[in-house]
């Protein structure tokens, strides 16, 4: 809670009420100091108000106090608030405090401060929490949603490859052998996005063993290099100074890599660069193993972040072909009970892969 330092070239109030302020409240009030706009502003403030009496009585007297005349309605002295609120705020809560709290001597900043930040920060942990577990929520029901949708479709389209097939064997005219083959490949190109559906959807149960993080993800990019090749970008392996165990389904995670790498291939123009690394990582104590891939391509925007691991979205029109590759990434990760974000950097993305190392492995 920021306000709590007067802005330099505001004066004081000489008169300050103290201000009655309950946790609801105080959270309405910091929303507001970091509203974008002023009509955003306004609408924590008249949504607060509007909830809380002390506090519109507050602001229906100190309006009363500072403009000189009679105020009835709290909208009224909502607007007034709305344009000075930093040094309102800092005036009340500069005149309120216990008098004998050491703090007394600098007008109860040094109590309030400590307290006040705790609780933003707090609020600010909820709500990413909440759109991590709603990002979760949406992307479980969409299996299911896969899953009934590829198993329908993927009957009538073997039928019509396995009739293009027929035809073209029996077919003699070029031109038609030319128009079958294009009917059989577009075919076995959709039953080949049904099969990465179906893998998001149900993936197969995974086969645990003992594996080690550097070589795998070595094995992954080695494999990928040409894919580099005919995308003219540089695809470069930082591995860990020391080993890094896991005990995980080596092949699915293998494709779980593949599909970051890949799409970060595909995302960066000529001569670009796409960069992998391997490594051990520290969060919320405990210890994970990480496989950061970062490009400089041309990023990822606001629009797109929350649907890109989505398999029903396309990400094309926005410079990225997200396809499903990040959606079976994300569906194999999660199974073994890791999590994949996205990064934000000034070009390109950052998407990192965590996996918690078992206590066993941990050297």
């Amino acid at each position: 809670m920021l306000f709590l330092q007067l802005p330099a070239e505001a004066a004081v109030p000489e008169l300050a009420l103290a201000l009655p302020m309950d946790d609801a409240t105080a959270l309405a009030f910091e929303r507001a100091i970091l509203a974008v706009d002023r009509s955003a502003r306004l609408g924590e403030l008249k949504a607060a108000l509007a909830i809380d009496r002390n506090a519109a009585s507050w602001v229906l007297r100190a309006a009363e106090l500072r403009l000189g005349r009679t105020i009835n309605r709290v909208e009224e002295a909502a607007e007034w608030l709305c344009d000075c609120l930093v040094v309102e705020l800092a005036a009340a809560l500069r005149s309120d405090g216990p008098a004998d709290s050491p703090a007394a001597t600098t007008n109860g900043i040094d109590w309030r401060l400590p307290l006040l930040t705790s609780k933003l920060d707090a609020s600010e942990r909820h709500v990413a929490e909440f759109e991590r577990r709603l990002e979760h929520e949406k992307l479980e029901s969409l299996k299911e949603l896969a899953y009934g949708a590829s198993h329908e479709i993927n009957n009538p389209l073997a039928n019509i490859a396995a009739r293009a097939q027929t035809l073209l064997e029996e077919e003699a005219d070029p031109e038609r052998r030319r128009k079958l083959a294009a009917i059989h490949r577009q075919a076995m190109r959709a039953h080949e996005m049904i099969a990465d559906l179906m893998l998001f959807a149900r993936p197969p149960k995974l086969a645990r063993e003992s594996c080690e993080l550097n070589e795998l993800v070595r094995k992954v990019v080695g494999e990928l290099s040409g894919v580099a090749d005919e995308c003219n970008a540089e695809l470069l392996f930082e591995c860990s100074a020391e080993p890094i165990e896991l005990t995980a389904d080596a092949t699915q995670l293998g494709v779980a890599v593949a599909a970051v790498v890949k799409n970060a291939l595909e995302a960066v123009s000529d001569g670009g660069h796409v960069h992998v690394a391997a490594r051990r990582v520290r969060a919320n104590d405990r210890e994970w193993a990480e496989v950061l891939v970062s490009d400089d391509g041309p990023g990822i925007p606001d629009d797109v972040r929350p649907h890109i691991f989505d398999p029903f979205f396309s990400g094309r029109e926005a410079g990225r072909g997200l396809g499903f590759g990040l959606s079976k990434c994300w569906r194999i990760v999660t199974d073994h009970g890791g999590r994949v974000s996205v990064s934000r950097r000034s070009s390109g993305a950052e998407i990192a892969i965590q996996l918690l190392i078992d206590v066993s492995d941990h050297s």
